[in-house]
This record gives C-alpha cells, structure tokens and sequence, in this order.
C-alpha cells in the first residue's frame, strides 16, 4: 500500500433506501426498511473506497471480515450515509470503523477488514478454493 493509507483516512457515500433493500424472505417481504444485509453491501463499499486510492500497481483487497450493529431502522425512502474511517493498518490489513446514519440517528456501527495481497496471490487463493 501507499504510504497515503493512515489512521484516520476516511470515505462517506450515500443512498437513499429503495424497495430492494427491504428483508424479503420465500418472496414475502418482512418490513419496509433497509436490511442488515444490505447495510453490509453499503459497509463493504464504502470501506472500499478507503481503499482502492491508496492501493500501489498489482495490489487488490479481499474483504475478509465486515461486522455490524444494527441499531435502528432506516426507513423506505430514507438518505443514509455511511463512513468508513481506517483506524489500524500494517502492511497488507486495514481496519475501517463504520457508522450508517440518518439525519436523526444513528442506523448502524460496525467495522470491516480487508487484506491487501499482490493480485496474483489473490488469484491463487481463488483457484485454490473448494468448489
């Protein structure tokens, strides 16, 4: 990684809450606010791009960890943003805190990590996976 990636660097994205993002489950859906598992999808981004600026030539990131606390619902409709900041890394880990809010509350804390590995590594490990 470049010496750019330090503790403290931060990512904000946002999106408004669609019907996409609702718990379906057997077709039926469940409530009318954003899912935990969408909220990961959003943490997995927007740790992501705390990343890839500070990646060199040949590198690439592999999630390997995202965790969440899911406190309060967000709404259909609703605007969340959601901010990664990177609070530890080495030579081939970062650790990013996140936190989803609302204009009025907080939605979700969390945090996530990923390796960082030259791209042919990644690779191997892929092909070597069970099938």
């Amino acid at each position: 990684m470049k010496p750019s990636m330090k503790v403290g660097n931060t990512a904000t994205i946002s999106f408004t809450v669609s019907e996409q993002m609702q718990p379906v489950f057997e077709g039926k859906i469940i409530h009318p606010v954003c899912s935990t598992w969408d909220l990961a999808h959003q943490f997995e981004l927007a740790s992501r791009y705390v990343l890839v600026p500070h990646l060199e030539e040949g590198e690439e990131g592999i999630g390997s960890r995202v965790s969440i606390n899911h406190k309060s619902p967000a709404n259909l409709g609703s605007s969340v943003e959601v901010t990664a900041t990177v609070t530890e890394t080495s030579k081939n880990k970062v650790v990013c805190e996140i936190v989803a809010t609302t204009m009025s509350r907080i939605v979700a804390t969390g945090d996530q990590i990923q390796r960082v590995f030259p791209k042919e590594k990644i690779d191997q490990i892929i092909a070597n996976a069970d099938f």
